[in-house]
């Protein structure tokens, strides 16, 4: 567990995600979780299964798995060391409702995260000391993924990044949204971006969309009201920042 800070090889290459930028934002921004190598990073990740191999069958089963990714590349994805805290099973996908059965999980993870920790035994250094742990990241599919943020991936506005300024457009004859505009995410002095031969004869020298950060994300769902169960489903209401037609809620996350 502690072989990410004490055995990697201090160099240019990018062999495990310690070696990468997001791991050593977390070591500067958060530096008292930092300095104990035995607190974890969790990676989650979550998909609709059908375990009956039935095409027909609406049966869908949904196992949530936790890997820790302190351990060396060649570990942290056998099965063995990969937890499965939630296995959501039943006659459909859980939907939106999804954060009703993985409630318990954030619980524990909360717990996990506090200064506190969790007091755990180390048996090779024959010691107490307190356990902590953060969810580094989420890894799933384009369908899991709205499952677990509500973040709208289909119609107009279906971009992750781009969010309302995505560049759709319908085809009549297709009955199909598609997604233009993708020469702004080239450089700015591309050659691409002047041909307008495949691109209705048009030039496009627009910059990417600006990229939103987390609290500009919670700005925008705070204010959803989320209706789980049974009922009518969960409506956005204006904030601040007007309607949020992207979201379908605050995730549990």
């Amino acid at each position: 567990m502690r072989w990410h800070k004490e055995e990697p090889k201090q160099d240019a290459m990018l062999r495990h995600l310690a070696d990468g930028s997001q791991w050593r934002k977390i070591d500067r921004t958060c530096k008292d979780f930092a300095l104990d190598a035995r607190n974890i990073r969790f990676a989650l990740s979550t998909d609709g299964m059908n375990p009956f191999s039935e095409m027909s069958s609406k049966h869908s089963t949904c196992p949530v798995t936790l890997c820790m990714y302190n351990l060396p590349p060649w570990l942290c994805l056998k099965w063995k060391f990969i937890v499965m805290p939630v296995l959501i099973s039943g006659p459909k996908q859980p939907g939106n409702d999804i954060d009703m059965y993985q409630r318990p999980l954030v619980e524990e993870l909360s717990l996990l995260w506090c200064e506190e920790g969790v007091r755990m035994w180390d048996e090779y250094r024959q010691e107490n000391f307190n356990l902590r742990a953060l969810l580094f990241v989420t890894i799933n599919d384009w369908p899991a993924l709205s499952n677990l943020s509500r973040q709208t991936n289909k119609g107009y506005s279906a971009c992750t990044h781009c969010l309302d300024e995505t560049d759709s457009m319908y085809l009549t004859h297709c009955s199909k949204v598609v997604y233009m505009g993708h020469r702004r995410f080239l450089p700015i002095k591309h050659q691409v971006r002047k041909k307008g031969k495949h691109f209705k004869g048009q030039e496009d020298h627009r910059t990417k969309p600006m990229h939103r950060s987390g609290r500009e994300v919670f700005d925008m769902v705070k204010d959803i009201e989320v209706v789980f169960g049974k009922g009518p489903s969960s409506q956005p209401v204006p904030s601040e920042h007007g309607m949020t037609p992207n979201w379908k809620k605050k995730s549990i996350f």
